[in-house]
């Protein structure tokens, strides 16, 4: 029996955080490749990509389709930012400035993989320009894990989704990081998408049409 590609990047390729599972990375990367078999336009997005877990196999499966995509990542670099309402308070180990890592360590993980780097965009989402996110997006992965991160990664590229771009969103289905998928619901509540809890709780729609 012929083995996906997923499958074969995980055999392969070692996960080097706790942050994801293997089933998490298994359904990012089969969403991700869906819209490349399909030659969904635009390039492609992580927001949040922290120490570059997730980012490695997104770049590994970018280099098996040899598709003419470039691949942008956002982080702040300076950990989470403060908690809202809609989060969970009682969850100590998910505070203010935690799962902090430098520009430095990500670039030293895809030194240490010899792949081609990602463009890299420091800041906090909503303070990045709106020029530094591409026109075109045909695949996202949001990895914001707090309310207010998911909502400001929704403001910033869902009118740049191409009709028939998926968006994966780790955590939707986590109970102990209950902002994620608030956010989700309340950005799309007027939206003509609905978004799926996928395997391992990941959050994913396919965006219905190109917005005006």
């Amino acid at each position: 029996m012929e083995v996906k590609t997923s499958d074969w990047l995980l055999q392969t390729t070692p996960i080097i955080s706790p942050m994801v599972t293997p089933r998490h990375i298994e359904f990012i990367l089969d969403s991700l490749e869906k819209t490349l078999v399909d030659d969904i336009a635009g390039d492609v997005v992580e927001l949040g990509c922290n120490i570059g877990t997730t980012s490695v196999f997104i770049r590994k499966m970018l280099d098996v389709h040899k598709k003419e995509k470039k691949f942008h990542v956002y982080d702040s670099f300076e950990g989470l930012p403060k908690k809202r309402e809609e989060d969970d308070f009682s969850i100590e180990q998910y505070t203010e400035g935690s799962c902090r890592c430098s520009k430095d360590q990500f670039l030293r993980v895809f030194e240490r993989f010899q792949l081609e780097v990602p463009t890299i965009n420091s800041g906090w989402f909503s303070e990045i320009d709106n020029g530094k996110y591409p026109d075109n997006i045909s695949f996202a992965f949001f990895d914001g894990d707090f309310y207010q991160s998911i909502t400001d990664s929704f403001h910033k590229i869902y009118h740049k989704l191409s009709k028939g771009a998926v968006v994966c969103v780790h955590d939707f289905g986590w109970e102990k990081l209950p902002g994620a998928k608030k956010a989700c619901e309340d950005f799309l509540r007027d939206k003509l998408e609905t978004i799926c809890e996928g395997v391992g709780g990941v959050g994913f729609f396919t965006k219905l049409e190109a917005t005006e």
